[in-house]
């Protein structure tokens, strides 16, 4: 029979994804602590390589504390107590706290192989025993003799230095490295590149201890720094090796010609060589007694990849799309031929299998592009906290939806619009406490962030239940700024759209949050580029709500094929509703606008002749009409006739014209070349304007 094998407990997205980025992090360490060990037998240590481990071990604590991995959090938070004493130079590098953080590592690799968050009673004994012995071995250590032949330093720079910079200071000191104090004047509007640049210069001769203002007469246009710097070097061979002209080094303590390392970078003389590596004696670093070679397995089963990656397998399997077409119109040409029908028989099988394992292997590259809305989510979540106390406003923030999927890119897109959304929704609806009182409302303000899905689209609602907007301050606004006239009669959507013009704010304030008239402006053609619309709604004195209706995803999309005079168009079948054939007769006209009364509801028409100025087919012929949609809203395009379905990679349009309105890139579709593709979702929104403008 047959071995039965060992289920791991089942994990939900959130806890892989901890899992995935917790091991990143573990694998760095553990290269870490190899270069540690390898540092202590050389006798040299780098300080960049213990502020590193440092850094890992305070991430690690504080993701692991986010999503509940008490166990974890606690033995990361003892980790850090032996770093900071490694980099503080409170333990040697060869103290025996440090031959316990190997043992930490694995231990926390254990817990997360094992999935377990609430610690069961083994566990939380191990964990316990292993951290009452990093206390009692950082209680054994004493600390080291101080040093306070600091003499040469000038008193003010010494007063500016944090503690670990006066820390780097005294080691260097006792390893005998001469100390130099590197000024220079930089352009204020140039000054980062300057000092990055004069900074790279000195790291390459010795270790920049701090980087300070440095006082003196400057012209107004400047501003001068001030390095202090560890190096074997003397004075005049620095400054002549300072690759720049204002450049000025003065000596304050010189090197001496036999350092001494007392306990700082030497290794102590009885101390093991694997002493950074290796668990005490008769202790095994897996509580399960496993094997070195088991532990060396991974914990999850997540790969990071980058998405450029991604978007040239994507173009890949576009290709390979493409050239499956090109392949089935050759079959059909070869059975038509009773002299090749034979082949094309073939050729149409091999066709068949072909399509059948590139719509796989296509699904399965967009699969890997989905990522949950919940990661903009989160650090919508982080900016609202911020908000919250920048501001003194208590406001609640709620998340519905997060697990909802969209492609990756649309993803990182969506983010900067949500938080201009979000910021305006603070400053701008949420009331002083007082005033919502006054208005019967609870102190407490509310945002609300949903997502869900909707066919082949996302919709993402930004709801608060502030003051809202007041129709009559934004069209006197608009009127200001010279966006309307006077006496132009708009309806309240076409007032409300109004928010989404550059410069316009109706208030009066200028904060850090907004009010500069910048904002809404760059959420519509964010969202419009993305393929994507963006509505707004409000109440006055009971809230606005901002809509984003998003494609799910710009990769591989499924396109119809229509043609207009000798043009031909390509339509993203996640748009398309249906289609029809129409006879001219049935198309009204009101008010100058053709529709079509479809199910007794007016559809509205827009002609594709009409929108790029193509000839008109003749009068009195029958036409085609595709039914489009987005969110809510509809529109019928009128074209010439209908060519099929195809699959098509939108790729961008490059040269001088590369915005059209109405027009989202182009596509190549194999025999028929390549095809514009109509950018849907502007076409439905000067469609909609156009109607309540009517």
């Amino acid at each position: 029979m047959a071995a039965r094998r060992t289920q791991k407990p089942a994990r939900n997205r959130a806890t892989r994804e901890f899992v995935s980025e917790v091991e990143e992090i573990l694998e760095r360490m553990r290269a870490d602590l190899s270069d540690l060990a390898d540092a202590r037998a050389g006798g040299r240590l780098d300080p960049e390589l213990a502020n590193r481990l440092f850094r890992s071990a305070h991430s690690l604590k504080g993701i692991a504390g986010m999503f509940g991995f008490e166990g974890v959090s606690d033995l990361a938070h003892h980790m850090e107590d032996i770093l900071d004493g490694l980099r503080m130079g409170r333990l040697p590098p060869g103290a025996p706290a440090l031959a316990l953080l190997d043992e930490v590592v694995e231990v926390v690799a254990g817990l997360l192989g094992s999935g377990e968050g609430e610690l069961a009673a083994g566990a939380l004994a191990q964990v316990q025993a292993l951290i009452e012995r990093i206390v009692a071995s950082l209680a054994s250590e004493a600390p080291p003799a101080a040093d306070d032949d600091l003499d040469g330093i000038d008193a003010s720079i010494l007063r500016a230095l944090t503690e670990y910079e006066e820390h780097r200071l005294r080691e260097s000191l006792r390893a005998g490295r001469a100390i130099h104090l590197v000024e220079a004047s930089f352009e204020i509007l140039s000054f980062e590149e300057g000092l990055s640049e004069l900074t790279g210069s000195v790291r390459a001769l010795g270790e920049v201890l701090s980087t300070l203002p440095a006082p003196g007469d400057s012209p107004d246009s400047q501003i001068r720094f001030s390095l202090l710097v560890a190096t074997e070097c003397d004075a005049a061979e620095l400054g002549s090796r300072i690759d720049l002209p204002n450049a000025m080094v003065r000596a304050m303590r010189a090197s001496r010609a036999t350092p001494t390392q007392p306990g700082s970078a030497a290794p102590a003389a009885s101390a093991p060589t694997e002493l950074l590596r290796d668990a005490s004696p008769g202790e095994s670093p897996r509580a399960d007694g496993g094997s070195e070679i088991e532990s060396l397995k991974s914990i999850s089963e997540t790969v990071r990849v980058d998405i450029r990656k991604l978007d040239e397998l994507m173009n890949l399997v576009g290709e390979l799309v493409i050239q499956r077409g090109a392949i089935g119109s050759l079959a059909d040409r070869l059975l038509a031929d009773p002299a090749t029908a034979r082949a094309g028989l073939e050729l149409s099988k091999l066709h068949k299998s072909l399509e059948r394992r590139l719509t796989d292997l296509q699904a399965g590259v967009l699969e890997v592009r989905m990522v949950p809305l919940r990661q903009v989510f989160e650090k919508l979540s982080r900016v609202v906290r911020r908000l919250r106390r920048d501001l003194g406003k208590d406001v609640r923030l709620d998340i519905r939806g997060g697990d909802t999927e969209l492609d990756k890119l649309i993803v990182e897109q969506l983010a900067d619009p949500l938080m201009h959304v979000v910021r305006n929704a603070f400053d701008h609806a949420i009331e002083p406490a007082a005033d919502r009182a006054s208005a019967g409302k609870p102190a407490e303000g509310s945002i609300r962030l949903e997502a869900l899905q909707r066919g082949n689209h996302v919709v993402i609602e930004v709801a608060d239940d502030g003051r809202g907007i007041d129709p009559e301050a934004v069209r006197q606004r608009a009127h200001t700024l010279g966006l309307i006239e006077q006496d132009a009669v708009l309806s309240r959507k076409e007032v409300l759209d109004l928010i989404f013009a550059p410069g316009l704010s109706t208030t009066t304030e200028v904060t850090e949050t907004s009010g500069r008239g910048v904002g809404m402006d760059v959420v519509r053609e964010n969202v419009t580029a993305l393929g994507g619309i963006v509505h707004v709604d409000s109440q006055p004195g009971r809230g606005t709500t901002v809509v984003f209706t998003l494609p799910i995803t710009l990769a591989i999309i499924r396109a119809l094929t229509v043609g207009v005079a000798d043009q031909r168009f390509a339509i993203p079948l996640t748009t398309v509703l249906e289609t029809m054939l129409v006879d001219p007769v049935a198309i009204q006209r009101s008010e100058g606008r053709e529709f079509l009364t479809l199910r007794g509801e007016p559809l509205p028409l827009r002609r594709l002749h009409a929108e790029f100025g193509l000839p008109s087919p003749p009068a009195g012929a029958r036409v085609a009409v595709v039914v489009v949609g987005l969110g809510d809203l509809r529109l019928g395009l009128v074209v010439d006739h209908l060519e099929g379905q195809q699959d098509a990679v939108i790729k961008p349009i490059q040269g001088p014209v590369r915005s059209v309105r109405g027009i989202a890139g182009a596509t190549e579709l194999g025999d028929l070349g390549t095809v514009l593709v109509l950018d849907v979702a502007s076409l439905v929104e000067d469609a909609a304007k156009r109607r309540e403008a009517a």
